[in-house]
């Protein structure tokens, strides 16, 4: 359950605050906006801090990224040749992610290890599909087919960090118990990869495809879609029909978040364990917001809860008429943005990530402070 009121939050400092003074200063000009220093907050229960409070909505967390409707996730299994040389180009031409489970102990996978290397560079993600897609007698050959997939992978793309999405080869025949599997999964940190059950192949049609996006936005719903080969190999979708799918995508971003599988899953995961999300030190420039997780509703796998779940969740706030940019102050890391209109209400619209101390968020000063 969501509370919107809790214990003054600790400063996040302000935009001019020593350390990050020039980097938010240098963000919000680049951005068309001059961030005031945050004032400090009124005294609690006075009658100015009673009229700022007025000022802001209740800070609403969005179910999905940049409050987008939906969410999609393109999944393709078993490092078939034409992922690479077909699916990834059309994808990367259109800038949207996938996620590839891929079998490393394969021979083809290595024909393409220079595609599938630059897999993060554009938003993909490999995943862990065993080594071999093959059959495990025992526990031992689970934990080298899962461990040794997920060592390579990371070793190919360093830079793919944290949980790491599994599927088991279709087909195959695991000799483990269910809590044996799980405990593999928390030694690799891996997480079983969410799957609707849709899956495309032959007698897929480019509007098959589109109607099972489309269901996602109609049901507010965060769906994956598998594929094999594409335009060639085994179990293929072909290339026009992908390229339908694609295409459609790209004219539903506005209401469609498309990425790989790991950010909706982060995603999913914290929002389903808020626990706060609290506005704190109203002033008519600004305020802070900070959003707390309930750390024992992930498996965290004995980590900190903000090593694996790192995700940032779009939060919005209403805010007075005469907002019409500001920034974003969280640690280290510095946004500005533009506010928006919806329902009548003015509203600033930002990702902050949770269990990390509060954002600053303050008002700009472009229009009208800033010499023409």
């Amino acid at each position: 359950m969501l509370s919107h009121e809790g214990p003054k939050a600790e400063s996040a400092g302000n935009c001019r605050n020593t350390g990050i003074a020039l980097a938010a200063l240098i963000a919000c000009l680049v951005g068309g906006g001059r961030c005031p220093p945050a004032p400090a907050a009124d005294a609690p229960g006075s009658e100015s801090a009673e009229r700022a409070a007025a000022l802001y909505g209740k800070p609403e967390v969005m179910k999905f990224k940049d409050g987008k409707l939906g969410a999609f996730s393109m999944q393709f299994d078993d490092s078939i040749d034409s992922q690479a040389t077909v699916a990834i180009p059309l994808l990367n031409a259109r800038g949207l992610a996938g996620t590839f489970f891929v079998n490393p102990g394969a021979p083809y996978f290595w024909k393409n290890r220079k595609t599938w290397e630059t897999c993060p560079k554009f938003g993909h993600e490999l995943a862990d599909h065993t080594m071999h897609h093959t059959n495990a007698k025992d526990l031992k050959e689970a934990d080298y087919e899962m461990g040794e997939c997920a060592r390579v992978l990371r070793q190919l793309c360093p830079n793919q960090t944290g949980l790491m999405p599994f599927v088991k080869g279709g087909g195959t025949v695991w000799r483990i118990s269910d809590e044996q599997m799980q405990q593999l999964m928390d030694k690799h940190l891996l997480y079983r990869s969410p799957r609707t059950g849709a899956f495309s192949d032959e007698k897929s049609r480019g509007e098959d495809l589109i109607a099972f996006a489309r269901r996602a936005i109609e049901q507010r719903a965060w769906a994956q879609l598998v594929f094999h080969g594409v335009g060639g190999g085994w179990i293929r979708t072909s290339k026009e029909a992908f390229v339908t799918l694609l295409d459609y995508l790209v004219a539903n971003r506005d209401k469609l978040w498309i990425a790989n599988t790991s950010d909706p899953y982060r995603y999913q995961q914290e929002y389903e364990a808020i626990d706060r999300v609290s506005l704190a030190d109203p002033t008519e420039a600004g305020f802070q917001v900070a959003i707390e997780c309930d750390e024992t509703k992930v498996n965290t796998r004995g980590r900190p809860f903000t090593e694996l779940y790192n995700q940032p969740l779009t939060v919005r706030v209403g805010v007075p008429d005469s907002w019409s940019r500001f920034c974003v102050v969280q640690g280290d890391a510095v946004q500005s943005g533009a506010t928006v209109e919806a329902e009548g209400r003015r509203y600033a619209q930002f990702d902050i990530r949770p269990n990390v101390g509060p954002a600053a968020i303050s008002r700009s000063l472009w229009n009208e402070e800033m010499p023409q």
